[in-house]
């Protein structure tokens, strides 16, 4: 009989597309995923729920299996194309990906980095901005500090910038691009 990893299921997609959303609403809280694949990244089960055949997605560490591409249904492009990027946090960037415009500043990427740990490590966050009451502060393992330089980059013409979703083994969290980021 064919196994189905339950990530690929419409209610644990829904579930995930939930706390999603919370982690977007407040940024900086570490919410656990349901489910993660049995063998593999929990950044597939954020991007089962998140892509389909309308967009794009680059993968330019080269994380995903090739048996992960059909089923995520998505078009592989270029990162500096894609709707969506999977990358490695560990990994310095090294390309810029769509920022939109001041027409369609929703025609921006969001970035998927997986890190080796959320709510502890050596880089340490404090963020402000909307959906935060004072400040919140988020500590991450395995994720290169040039994120945050060049995040800033991305940001400082807002509406235009990129989102990020982080993701550790378990957890995701997410800094929107209207989040005040400073590394303490």
């Amino acid at each position: 009989m064919l196994e189905i990893d339950p990530i690929w299921m419409p209610d644990i997609q829904q579930a995930h597309f939930r706390i999603m959303l919370n982690a977007m609403a407040r940024p900086g809280n570490c919410y656990p995923l349901r489910k993660t694949p049995v063998e593999g990244l929990a950044a597939l089960a954020v991007l089962s729920t998140l892509l389909d055949a309308e967009v794009s997605l680059s993968d330019p560490h080269e994380l995903l299996r090739n048996g992960d591409w059909p089923m995520l249904q998505a078009n592989p492009v270029a990162a500096e194309h894609a709707d969506y990027l999977l990358c490695d946090g560990g990994r310095a960037p090294d390309f810029t990906p769509k920022l939109g415009s001041l027409s369609s500043p929703e025609k921006s990427a969001t970035l998927i980095l997986v890190v080796k740990a959320l709510g502890q490590g050596d880089t340490r966050l404090r963020l402000t901005g909307p959906g935060i009451a004072q400040t919140c502060n988020l500590s991450i393992s395995g994720m290169h500090r040039q994120w945050l330089a060049i995040r800033e980059e991305w940001v400082c013409a807002f509406p235009l910038g990129v989102d990020l979703i982080l993701v550790d083994e378990e957890r995701i969290a997410a800094l929107p691009r209207t989040t005040l980021v400073e590394v303490i």
